[in-house]
């Protein structure tokens, strides 16, 4: 089951793919207002972050902190999330490559492998 990142979201949009199955993806809702247009998307299930989500997620930005390569709030959420669910990370970002190093169980896959997949 895949976590869809916002640049995969603005893909979709952009693209007009629509490569969604009911139960199959997910985003947050952290994706949903970095760009509310993929709400349309009805097959899409949303995950709203949890107490436990923003402590380990607090814990993952000292640590990349302390690494010397601090990403942004949300990616990190999300990233945080995805381990949480057992989900895989479709995103073309980089910075969760950081986060990553710091949770090595972070599955992350690129959005052009993801659609090669799916079809």
């Amino acid at each position: 089951m895949w976590l869809l990142d916002t640049n995969v979201l603005i893909q979709c949009n952009k693209s007009k793919i629509r490569p969604f199955k009911k139960g199959n993806i997910f985003t947050t809702i952290l994706s949903l207002i970095e760009f509310p247009i993929a709400l349309k998307y009805k097959e899409i299930s949303v995950i709203y972050p949890s107490s436990t989500h923003y402590e380990q997620g607090f814990k993952n930005a000292l640590l990349l902190r302390e690494k010397g390569t601090p990403i942004p709030t949300v990616d990190i959420l999300i990233g945080t999330i995805t381990v949480d669910k057992n989900l895989i990370l479709v995103s073309d970002d980089s910075h969760f490559k950081h986060l990553q190093e710091v949770e090595p169980r972070l599955k992350i896959i690129n959005s052009e492998l993801f659609f090669k997949k799916i079809q």
